[in-house]
């Protein structure tokens, strides 16, 4: 009964073609580098001068040893602009899509993964970056993270795509939803330990927790740059998922043919 499900049908079926999306997602990278000599070589500079200024002011803000900080920050800001761009593109997904939902029977998903492979092959251009800082600093990497890494991209890809259909739906019917994601998206990125440390705060450090953003980057960065393992940052990236994968099930299975009618 449960294979039944529209929702499961059409991501199964959809997962079964990976080739035309994962192509098509590739396809997309490259229209976006064309007529480029150094393609996506200009995003990756422009992330190593974003982050390298970043780390040079706020550890003179917070009188740190921009040595060791300047790791932790580099790391943060890259995954944070990756997760940041799921965030704030997830809402359009589908009326971006426009044209080709109505013009082809394709499973609305199908837009949905394509989107979020681009935004992870735009990730992975810049990943290298952390591992030369590592390598250039002489930090002391886990053998966990052979296993923790991938792991961790999965589950963030997982995420993405589970979040840009929700929020693909919800935005399609009510189109008040992007503007107000792109809005808080700004002060996200100071409430989320990105800039700063956990212990920063002091008492009030387990607050953390409360903030969806921390597991999905601590998955990712923690083992990469030497942070202690928190079984907690694991615990919530997995309940999350769980949570994500409920609403857009029932949410896809009930909507999934008015998408075309709000687009």
């Amino acid at each position: 009964m449960f294979l039944h499900n529209i929702a499961i049908k059409d991501l199964l079926d959809t997962l079964k073609k990976f080739r035309s999306w994962v192509y098509l997602a590739y396809f997309d990278l490259k229209l976006k580098y064309r007529k480029t000599y150094l393609g996506p070589l200009w995003v990756v500079f422009g992330m190593a001068i974003s982050a390298g200024l970043l780390c040079l002011l706020w550890s003179v803000i917070f009188k740190l040893d921009w040595q060791n900080y300047l790791l932790y920050i580099f790391s943060g800001f890259i995954i944070w602009t990756w997760l940041m761009t799921i965030v704030i593109e997830g809402p359009e997904v589908f009326s971006s899509n426009s044209e080709l939902l109505k013009t082809f029977a394709i499973p609305p998903i199908f837009h949905v993964l394509r989107r979020s492979f681009l935004n992870l092959l735009l990730f992975l251009h810049h990943l290298p970056l952390i591992f030369i800082l590592i390598i250039v600093l002489g930090v002391e990497v886990s053998q966990r993270v052979i296993f923790t890494l991938p792991l961790g991209i999965l589950i963030v890809f997982i995420n993405a795509s589970l979040y840009s259909g929700i929020v693909g739906i919800l935005s399609a019917r009510y189109r008040d939803i992007e503007p107000t994601i792109k809005a808080l998206m700004a002060p996200m990125l100071l409430l989320t330990p990105v800039l700063w440390k956990p212990e920063m705060l002091g008492t009030y450090q387990d607050m953390i927790y409360l903030n969806p953003f921390t597991f999905f980057i601590g998955i990712v960065r923690n083992d990469i740059i030497g942070i202690e393992f928190d079984i907690l940052v694991w615990l919530g990236a997995f309940v999350i998922t769980i949570f994500q994968l409920i609403i857009f099930i029932i949410l896809y299975s009930i909507k999934k043919n008015r998408i075309v009618f709000w687009v």
